[in-house]
């Protein structure tokens, strides 16, 4: 999988050998999803206080964008 990593998706990958997106990060030794969830809690919880707690989804994934995550509205 990692020879062709620049010529398929890891999306179209897991798909192919019928595997979870989460096996694949454990087999390459990236961190499991659930610690990137509550990294991205924290983030939205601090920046939700420093906005006076009136900040909302729009706003919310601007910041985030721009404290470098990639990652959608959903």
């Amino acid at each position: 999988m990692l020879a062709d990593k620049t010529n398929f998706t890891i999306i179209l990958k897991v798909r192919f050998l019928e595997v979870a997106r989460s096996s694949y990060s454990a087999w390459i030794g990236g961190p499991p999803a659930s610690t990137r969830r509550v990294h991205i809690e924290q983030k939205v919880a601090r920046f939700h206080a420093n906005s006076d707690e009136v900040c909302g989804a729009p706003r919310m994934l601007a910041d985030l964008r721009a404290d470098g995550e990639i990652i959608f509205r959903n």
